[in-house]
């Protein structure tokens, strides 16, 4: 019970050390948000990429990588979507021309970095697109169900967990706990919706359950990511909580999916 408690307060810590200067982008908005915006997208690409090529190889290819995905990152920010999507085609040529070049050579093996580069681009900077565009507000929303969603699923889970969700992509998870992070999830949406949206209680209840499966599910794919390379987190950047990928996989898979229902449906 000791070290339980112990994982706990070093999770707690980290978490507020987190959040204090990311409610102040918030809160601040402009370029001190588009920074913590380019500084989450560069250590998620390098800690994807390190997933697959170790800590020291291919410095060339991330750091080509981060460059492309600042463009559609910079590009979407100022209201200029179709320049960063020639960012992402201009990725999918270099590593065509990587995979073309290399086939003679070794050609069995040529296709997978430029897979695994493509593969980055579209898990981080991409799916980060819509934090560029929606506004702090809906940004805080987000962020706040998907924080309500973990820390539910974390605290529910350590404690009641009987019952095993996918063992094979992600043995610590439990039904109980996946039960708890939709109802945390729901009862933030309904809570802070109702206090800055315009919309009824039930649409962000719906709302919510909408952002909790997906929360779920983008935890659950980065799970299977780090069983299929035999590690249990991303990096040891953040203490109690892994690397910048342990934290941001729910709202990776969360934030787009918001976004296109935002676009239908006026909650703010």
């Amino acid at each position: 019970m000791a070290v339980d408690h112990a994982v706990d307060i070093r999770r707690i810590c980290t978490g507020v050390a987190l959040a204090v200067p990311l409610l102040a982008a918030l809160y601040l908005e402009g370029w001190y948000l588009f920074s913590v915006i380019l500084l989450a997208a560069a250590l998620g690409l390098w800690e994807f990429y390190s997933l697959f090529w170790g800590k020291r190889d291919r410095i060339a290819s991330r750091l080509l990588a981060i460059g492309l995905g600042w463009g559609m990152l910079y590009f979407t920010w100022i209201h200029r979507p179709q320049d960063a999507l020639v960012f992402l085609g201009a990725g999918f040529i270099m590593a065509s021309l990587n995979f073309l070049f290399r086939w003679d050579v070794r050609e069995h093996e040529s296709f997978m970095p430029g897979g695994i580069f493509l593969a980055g681009l579209a898990y981080v900077p991409l799916l980060l697109l819509p934090a560029t565009y929606l506004g702090a507000s809906k940004l805080l929303f987000v962020l706040a169900c998907v924080v309500a969603s973990d820390t539910t699923a974390y605290f529910v889970g350590t404690r009641c967990g009987r019952h095993k969700l996918w063992p094979r992509v992600s043995p610590n998870k439990s039904a109980e706990g996946a039960a708890g992070s939709l109802a945390g999830c729901v009862l933030a949406s309904m809570i802070l919706g109702c206090s800055l949206g315009v919309a009824s209680w039930w649409a962000f209840a719906l709302l919510g359950i909408v952002i909790n499966v997906f929360a779920q599910l983008g935890d659950l794919f980065e799970s299977a990511l780090k069983r299929a390379v035999g590690v249990k987190d991303s990096s040891n950047l953040l203490p109690g909580h892994g690397g910048i990928l342990d934290r941001a996989d729910s709202v990776l898979f969360a934030m787009p999916v918001f976004a296109v229902v935002d676009q239908w449906f006026v909650f703010f």
